[in-house]
């Protein structure tokens, strides 16, 4: 239902995690228009943030609520409030935003709200509209 909003999940992406997700696309050669200086090499000891993707991922999403098969995602948009580095622990809430019908096809638009627990600061907002089946 409309309004509906499910109990909080709680996880904590590690750095491994965050590693495979990041080697799951290519990176090209860091690029700067003028005046920007780019470093020489990039140090490998950087500290990261995670990436806003895998945060808003479906983890929480699978945690509230079983869905059934054939569920399709149809649009999607990330806000981002706050980085996220591997090992903090983060809750998610999901909340049943929305829900319409077009082309005789069902929609649910979920917003998730990810926030981390030792600043109490909201990191990401996702938006996820999904076709339900019927």
């Amino acid at each position: 239902a409309v309004g509906q909003l499910f109990p909080p999940s709680r996880y904590v992406i590690s750095g491994s995690e965050s590693d495979e997700f990041i080697r799951t696309f290519a990176h090209g050669p860091l690029k700067a228009e003028h005046p920007a200086v780019l470093p020489e090499q990039v140090r490998t000891t950087t500290v990261r943030p995670v990436h806003p993707t895998l945060v808003g991922s479906y983890q929480p999403q699978h945690a509230a609520f079983a869905w059934p098969t054939g569920v399709l995602h149809a649009r999607e948009s990330i806000s981002l409030r706050a980085p996220v580095y591997t090992g903090e622990e983060l809750e998610a809430r999901v909340l049943v935003k929305n829900k319409y019908e077009k082309n005789q096809r069902k929609f649910i638009v979920l917003e998730i709200t990810v926030r981390k627990l030792e600043t109490d600061v909201d990191a990401v907002v996702v938006e996820r509209t999904l076709v339900w089946p019927s």
